[in-house]
């Protein structure tokens, strides 16, 4: 509720008060699992385990989610040609405000043990259940049956998505502080302030991430009293899921929770213009913003936004990841044109039908391009690390990459330039020792990967410097020169092409009698074909546009599916003409 107040005859004042509730939705898991798992008859897992283990737990729902807004617009009356006498006003305001969890957080939870049997088998395992030849329902489950057996497995010998115990909406600050100006009857500017600060965001995390090899090599990464399960205490069917991990009892998580925050602030300015000379309106605004936050979105987009939603450091999803938001774009320009021609609107004759009904309108778009993290696709990290320090195990089951960064090299070398040390191009490119890279003795040296794939690992290795590529790739060799496994690249420091658009549309009113009339429209969009790409390739092994690689590009927003296999990220529309009619009566 809120209500404004009349405080003198140039301020009003507003407050208000509102309460949210959202309820808890996880808590059905609970009663669902609860019900089932209490009855031997419909029990799916071993009722030995304590019911605790063969349920979801019940979550506390959040009743005390208050949130006040206040708001005022002052129009000083005086002032003379400084405060426009009445021809100014200052507006601000703060507001706190809560955003509910959505649908695919729970639906993750539903899909995941202890809801429902979710079992995978690759490689060897997969061997022993090939396809059958007549893949019917009955056939499959008589001869997957010692895997769906009842009453037998334990839900933490599977992989489990849950949510945390304490898990909530999030929670926005917003706030605003703006003047607004008369120019003309028609006309005015305003300038704006713009903040807000977001917490308790919804971020993907390893809820019982692996962290023994991590404390025995680098216990400097590790929070201090987090120690890892040893083998004597491991709690279950002795799988030894736990073993090394940070809570005993607990196997492979993916957990959602509430540790994601974000800022932004922005500073907006805006010119409008209405019915000037009964025929024009304009509008244009120019938007300098900075976003940062420690994740931007549960999943990754494996491209720009939120290339890999998962934190490099396991045990530490908040200091590290805190950078710029895949949300992030700093610079937006648009404007918004539109004439309606005064001449002849009444249309009499035959010179007012050709000559009377014109109009004509136009926009323009012109924004910085979206953030994204240079990465990498192939593993490489994790792979040559001399420990599991990013838990291989939860990698394989709910991210397929590396979580691991690049480390950073000098933000002022070409975009796309790439480093990678001897060591770690041999495994990366399974040379095997008699070609140039490894036959040289290069393994602690800094090679190009954008000439390795231009050439081939059997071409003459280009050295570089730190200084001459903006990236080097995090594999077993760059680890040891560095002292950590994880790079010192934040996210999304990288940018992909800017979006530059102008659609212009040109009418053409006919007034067929007092009450009907006919429209044709004719819509030039992206008018000057500009090219505008959806994505840009974010892998870093990729450097150099190798035509073997399947993206063809790394930060290359051009890229194309001019080669066989490549996969093509496409630009927006080309410059389309749009033709179109509306019939009123």
């Amino acid at each position: 509720m809120g209500d404004d107040w009349k405080i003198t005859r140039g301020l009003t004042l507003n407050l208000g008060l509102t309460w949210t509730y959202y309820g808890q939705p996880a808590n059905l898991f609970n009663d669902l699992t609860t019900k089932r798992e209490s009855n031997p008859a419909t029990a799916f897992w071993n009722p030995a385990l304590p019911l605790s283990i063969r349920t979801d737990p019940r979550i506390d729902t959040p009743t005390n989610s208050f949130g006040p807004s206040i708001g005022f617009a002052w129009s000083p009356q005086g002032g003379g040609r400084l405060m426009g006498n009445g021809r100014t006003v200052i507006r601000g305001g703060y507001r706190l405000l809560y955003d509910p969890p959505f649908y695919n957080i729970y639906l993750n939870v539903a899909n995941a043990a202890p809801q429902v049997f979710l079992q995978s088998f690759t490689g060897v395992p997969a061997a022993a259940f090939p396809l059958q030849a007549v893949p019917t329902g009955p056939n499959v489950r008589t001869q997957l049956a010692s895997s769906l057996q009842t009453g037998v497995f334990d839900p933490r010998t599977q992989n489990q998505t849950t949510i945390a115990p304490n898990f909530k909406p999030d929670i926005v600050h917003s706030w605003s502080l703006g003047v607004e100006r008369e120019l003309t009857k028609n006309s005015a500017v305003e300038a704006r302030y713009v903040g807000n600060h977001a917490e308790r965001l919804f971020q993907s995390v390893d809820g019982n991430p692996f962290i023994a090899d991590l404390q025995a090599s680098f216990p400097n990464l590790v929070p201090p009293g987090v120690t890892p399960c040893p083998a004597t205490q491991q709690i279950g069917p002795g799988a030894g899921t736990d073993v090394g991990r940070v809570t005993c009892g607990n196997g492979v998580i993916r957990q959602r929770t509430n540790t994601g925050f974000s800022n932004y602030n922005g500073v907006q300015v805006e010119y409008r213009a209405n019915n000037l000379m009964k025929q024009l309106t304009l509008r244009t605004g120019y938007t300098y913003s900075r976003t940062l936050d420690n994740v931007s979105e549960i999943f990754s987009t494996g491209v720009a936004g939120n290339t890999v939603a998962f934190p490099q450091n396991p045990v530490q999803p908040d200091r590290g990841e805190y950078s710029f938001s895949g949300l992030d774009y700093p610079h937006t320009w648009s404007l918004l044109v539109s004439e309606q021609l005064p001449f002849f609107k009444e249309q009499h004759g035959f010179t007012g039908h050709v000559l009377g009904g014109w109009g004509l309108s136009a926009n323009y778009f012109l924004q910085s391009g979206q953030r994204y993290t240079p990465s990498q696709v192939t593993g490489l990290a994790a792979a040559t690390a001399t420990g599991d320090f990013y838990d291989n195990a939860f990698l394989g089951a709910f991210v397929g990459t590396d979580t691991a960064r690049p480390f950073l090299g000098n933000l002022s070398a070409p975009d796309t330039s790439v480093g990678i040390f001897g060591g770690d191009a041999c495994a990366l490119f399974a040379v095997t020792g008699t070609e140039a890279i490894c036959s040289a003795g290069l393994a602690n040296q800094l090679l190009s990967v954008n000439a390795i794939n231009q050439t081939g690992p059997d071409g003459t290795p280009v050295l570089v410097t730190n200084n001459q590529v903006r990236f080097i790739m995090n594999g077993g060799t760059a680890q040891s020169i560095f002292g950590t496994p994880f790079g010192n690249m934040q996210r999304n420091v990288a940018q992909d092409a800017i979006s530059n658009i102008a659609n212009v549309s040109v009418s053409k009113l006919f007034r067929l009698n007092e009450r009907a009339s006919f429209e044709f429209r004719t819509s030039f969009v992206n008018v000057l074909n500009h090219p505008n790409y959806t994505s840009v390739d974010p892998f870093v092994e990729d450097a150099g546009a190798n035509p073997k690689a399947p993206f063809n590009g790394f930060g290359d927003p051009t890229v194309s599916n001019n080669v066989p296999g490549a996969i093509n990220f496409p630009v927006s529309a080309s410059r389309r003409v749009i033709f179109g009619g509306t019939l009123r009566f």
